[in-house]
């Protein structure tokens, strides 16, 4: 794992402690001409696509703040 992958799992961790879910992977991967960040994230009953989408703009609110 990379050094930006490593502080955005820091990062990811808080918001998964707060929303009772685990971090399972974190990727930052350049496909083509872009760079894509994927958070893989679990938690006891399962993630939909409901929580999903929470997590996501929650984290990307977070980033924002403290861009790694």
């Amino acid at each position: 794992m990379g050094k930006t992958e490593e502080s955005i799992e820091k990062i990811a961790e808080g918001l998964a402690e707060e929303l009772n879910c685990e971090i399972a992977d974190v990727e930052f991967v350049k496909e083509g001409s872009e760079w894509f960040l994927r958070v893989f994230v679990d938690r006891e009953n399962g993630v939909d696509l409901d929580f999903c989408e929470l997590f996501s703009r929650r984290l990307s609110e977070i980033l924002d703040e403290n861009d790694p």
